[in-house]
């Protein structure tokens, strides 16, 4: 719905639902917090912000470029296709590749790691803020770089 949706603001609106059942799978997979954050940040943040983007850019349905080839809508299908074709592979081959390793007993004897069951804030905060804090800050600067990107382009001449 997302995607098919002419109003922008009505296909920011089921980014928002789809932002809130990623959240529930989470929160079955007994991961609350990342859900909790899934809600608090996608589904808050991100969407306002993307919500101020589109009114600065102030998008009508007329404006916007309609697909009327039959060339891109094959190609735009073809792409689809293998898309889900690439997530069937993927999951068939995970299944696969799982199979037959032991419990998480035996994985932990293997690497010798507890991070695998462990999960806790303070190990995502602690991840987060030492061995990926520059891919981090460069995700906040391109969010700034495209707020001030919108802006400049929405600026009228005086």
């Amino acid at each position: 719905m997302t995607v098919t949706r002419r109003n922008a603001v009505s296909s920011v609106l089921w980014l928002v639902v789809a932002f809130l059942g990623m959240s529930a799978l989470f929160l079955g997979m007994d991961a609350g917090f990342i859900g909790v954050i899934q809600v608090l940040v996608y589904a808050g943040a991100i969407m306002v912000l993307f919500l101020f983007v589109i009114m600065l850019l102030n998008l009508t349905p007329s404006g916007l470029l309609r697909v009327d080839r039959p060339r891109m809508k094959a190609a735009g299908l073809a792409a689809g296709v293998a898309f889900v074709a690439l997530i069937v592979a993927i999951v068939t081959g995970g299944a696969l590749w799982t199979r037959g390793s032991g419990d998480e007993a035996a994985i932990l004897a293997r690497t010798g790691s507890e991070k695998l069951v462990e999960g806790s804030v303070l190990d995502i905060a602690d991840a987060l803020f030492t061995d990926h804090l520059l891919p981090f800050e460069l995700a906040s600067v391109l969010l700034l770089v495209a707020i001030i990107g919108a802006v400049a382009l929405t600026k009228r001449r005086l």
